[in-house]
């Protein structure tokens, strides 16, 4: 239990957060506090997928660890320090990236405990509202390949620690401190745009007037300024031409033509997503509806809906007790949950991350509120037991489902693919087959006679012209044979992918198909 059981909560949460004398930890403390990073990181570890997996997970690493850029909105932190991380001397490329995710994984879940711990929960009301965070099954899964989405909750999680900081001592330097972390954040993902808000709403809550000052505006625009700077980091990438490069579009021959990034527009394009407005927003009405109860079937499935009503108590709990902090959280919660529903991708259950953290904070509160007003003694005992058994639960359905460590199958797809294929060969393919054939050729430095392109980059008819040109003179495969296409082309099957060959018509020398 908290050594301060005895101090009733509200005074506990106002002594932690408000500026008031602080317990120092005990041996016991930094023990139970280290095993919350090290139990997940184990379980991370031992289900991690052993190489390079399929999908964005193996663009994220060909970009990390050949020093290549990404499509929007670039991620130039996650690239500096995926490139660093990969200098670990151990494991192939794909495996050093996908340990990242779980470092990342098991870090988040820690900050998570702590920043529970500050708002008055005891060891084990905090520890079960991690453990069901940790073991949510996208967040595991998540844990185990290189994705960006873990490390967004360390630095989510951060922002919130100063941000608490900050009100403990609301002095100029810690306040700079947070517009800080929140620049170098923006240069992770952008959806830490939607954190804004929340922090504006409890820094002017809690400072007033004071935050007109001229030290806190000046300290915290140049710490911002400073932060955000990471962006830099691409158009050096950018002048270093890079061999991996998602930010831009190959033409009809083939020719890859990059965003300028040393350019301020070419730098607007990529960061704010250009390529990805006409899916924001994208819902209204029943469609809205039908996007907002899947998300709430995943916050359940999150927490093994067990999770939800000590989240919602603890809500309660922490809007009596301090309704700027709560207001902050919820707004934090409210405008990530919103703006991922409102998105049209399919796998937008990746991006619901953020809430999660939320979520596990509300939950440890409420456990601790239900722990406050339980019995002493037998009570208590059974809501201990209650805790740590749904966390086993979690873990016991969770682990079988996600686990990766047996997982070869992207890459063993795409050595077959590379074996198969015919010497000068052009592969056109999707997400799901190109980035591991190009982590191979790019990263190991297999086949680099072949040609190799994300269908995403090219124009449906610039990729026809340059396959009506090309396709007497060296051998085409792709993965999805377009329909439009059926009365030029043959199809023929070639493993996963199909090689293309001309029909030829006795009648006719060429067919307009498709208004090219």
């Amino acid at each position: 239990m908290h050594p301060s059981t005895a101090i009733p909560l509200k005074l506990r949460f106002k002594l932690d957060v408000l500026g008031g004398p602080r317990e120092r930890e005990t041996l016991t403390e930094i023990v139970f506090s280290a095993s919350v990073f090290i139990l997940p990181l184990l379980t991370y570890l031992l289900t991690l997928s052993p190489t390079v997996y399929a999908l964005d997970s193996a663009e994220l690493t060909i970009a990390a660890t050949t020093g290549g850029l990404m499509r929007a909105t670039g991620y130039p932190l996650y690239l500096l320090l995926g490139r660093i991380w990969s200098l670990i001397p151990f494991g192939d490329m794909g495996f050093r990236m996908n340990l990242f995710s779980a470092v990342c994984g098991a870090l988040g879940v820690w900050i998570g405990y702590r920043i529970m711990r500050r708002l008055g929960a005891g060891r084990l009301a905090a520890a079960g509202a991690a453990g069901l965070m940790a073991a949510a099954p996208i967040y595991w899964s998540l844990s185990l390949i290189a994705e960006v989405y873990t490390l967004q909750v360390v630095l989510m999680g951060i922002q919130i620690v100063l941000l608490l900081r900050w009100a403990d001592n609301p002095t100029a330097l810690n306040l700079s401190l947070v517009a800080g972390w929140i620049g170098l954040s923006l240069g992770h993902h952008l959806a830490t745009v939607l954190l804004v808000p929340g922090a504006v709403l409890f820094v002017n809550g809690r400072a007033g007037r004071r935050i007109f000052l001229p030290g806190n505006l000046l300290g915290s625009a140049a710490a911002f300024l400073a932060g955000i700077s990471i962006y830099l980091y691409l158009p050096l990438l950018y002048a270093a031409d890079p061999v991996f490069n998602y930010a831009g579009l190959f033409d009809d021959q083939l020719v890859f033509h990059p965003v300028d990034l040393q350019s301020v527009s070419g730098m607007w394009w990529l960061v704010t997503g250009r390529a990805f407005a006409s899916r924001m927003f994208a819902y209204q009405g029943a469609a809205f509806l039908h996007e907002a109860l899947f998300y709430a079937g995943s916050l359940g499935r999150a927490f093994l809906f067990i999770g939800i009503l000590p989240g919602l108590i603890g809500l309660w709990a922490l809007l009596r007790r301090d309704r700027l902090l709560a207001g902050m959280l919820l707004l934090m919660f409210g405008l990530s949950a919103y703006f991922f529903i409102d998105y049209a991708v399919v796998d937008k259950e990746t991006m619901f991350l953020p809430t999660y953290l939320v979520w596990a904070i509300f939950a440890g509160v409420g456990y601790q509120t239900l722990e406050d007003r339980a019995p002493a003694g037998r009570g208590r005992a059974v809501l201990h037991g209650a805790i740590l058994g749904t966390v086993l639960i979690a873990a016991a359905v969770t682990g079988p489902a996600v686990d990766l460590s047996g997982n070869r199958a992207p890459r063993e797809a795409a050595e077959r693919i590379l074996v198969s294929v015919e010497p000068e060969a052009v592969i056109f393919g999707w997400w799901e087959t190109i980035p591991p054939i190009q982590y191979l050729q790019l990263v190991e430095g297999q086949r680099p006679d072949v040609e190799i392109v994300n269908r995403f980059l090219v124009p449906r008819k610039s990729m026809y012209l340059f396959v009506q040109r090309e396709i007497d003179r060296r051998p085409i495969y792709i993965d999805v044979f377009p329909e439009e296409w059926t009365f030029v082309f043959k199809p023929v099957p070639a493993g996963r992918l199909f090689r293309l060959e001309r029909i030829v018509h006795p009648d006719r020398t060429g067919v307009r198909i498709g208004g090219y």
